[in-house]
């Protein structure tokens, strides 16, 4: 009885610490059966942004070395540095350039490159100032209201053909046959042939706040060669009693060529206003001018612009 009591307390006790300790069946291990990395990129922004201003703003820019994005953010703001909202987007990221035309001021630009929502930092900055100048068309005189100077003017006769033919191109044109009396290359010298010419309808606004410049075109043949030929162009703005400098344009072919002097920004020495560019008012002086007496001119068209800030 005695033994058989020891017997079952052993296997009770083997039993209770088999219980109580963790023991490890099994284990598994898995070797690497691949490998793979992952790599990281962003997007580039255009370099070398450039702008010119005017009436409108051009910008230029080297393209993204970025080539599979889709095209660039153009931004603008009126202040260096910040303050950048988007103008419009420029597709494809090989573009260039483009135009914006935000009105007058001093303007700031940036690009970014884009890539659906993934955008770049900032290309550099450029500026461009607008000056808000337009310009009328190119209009003709009246043909009514044009005459020769017959004073002090070479011949005293002018255009003596068809001299209303000069306000509108095409068709017959104005002659100056044997103009000039003298052989001096002088806008100035009294022996040269002038004409003048009026009546243009420039159809400005009513709110005009500056007037920055006049250019007038004209279109211009010589029947004969040699002699050195060239057009003296003056402007008055009180009928024909006071005038600007000259500018003298050289005649480089025979035939019917077109030329301009001024520009929207060339006043020609004048601070003039609305009320001076009336059809009265403003005049066109043209003077023929040789070294020889015996030259033929042809004016196939006088032509006035007139470039202002609204």
């Amino acid at each position: 009885m005695m033994r058989r009591l020891t017997v079952l307390g052993t296997v009770a006790v083997m039993a209770a610490l088999v219980a109580s300790t963790p023991v490890t069946l099994a284990w598994f291990t898995a070797a690497k059966a691949a490998s793979g990395t992952f790599t990281t990129g962003m997007l580039n922004p255009p370099i070398a942004l450039a702008g010119t201003g005017g009436s409108s703003a051009s910008l230029a820019w080297t393209a993204s070395t970025s080539t599979s994005a889709t095209g660039y953010n153009l931004l603008r703001s009126t202040t260096s540095g910040s303050g950048y909202a988007l103008v419009k987007k420029v597709t494809p990221v090989s573009a260039v350039a483009t135009t914006d035309a935000p009105g007058s001021g001093t303007w700031y630009y940036v690009l970014d490159t884009y890539l659906g929502n993934w955008t770049s930092v900032h290309s550099n900055e450029a500026s461009v100032l607008i000056s808000g100048t337009k310009s009328t068309a190119t209009v003709g005189c009246d043909p009514t209201m044009q005459a020769p100077e017959t004073t002090n003017a070479g011949n005293n006769n002018g255009y003596e053909l068809n001299p209303g033919s000069a306000c509108a191109s095409g068709g017959t044109y104005a002659i100056d046959a044997n103009s000039g009396t003298t052989n001096v290359n002088s806008c100035a010298d009294p022996g040269k042939d002038r004409h003048q010419f009026w009546g243009f309808a420039f159809g400005l606004p009513a709110t005009v706040s500056s007037i920055d410049g006049i250019t007038v075109t004209s279109i211009v043949g010589q029947g004969n060669g040699g002699g050195l030929p060239s057009i003296c162009l003056q402007l008055s703005w009180d009928g024909g009693t006071t005038w600007t400098a000259a500018k003298q344009v050289p005649l480089t072919a025979t035939a019917l060529t077109t030329y301009t002097a001024g520009s929207t920004s060339d006043t020609w020495g004048h601070a003039w206003s609305v009320g001076q560019l009336t059809g009265s008012a403003l005049r066109v002086r043209i003077t023929n001018v040789a070294t020889t007496p015996n030259k033929d001119f042809r004016l196939d068209f006088l032509g006035v612009s007139v470039g202002y800030t609204p």
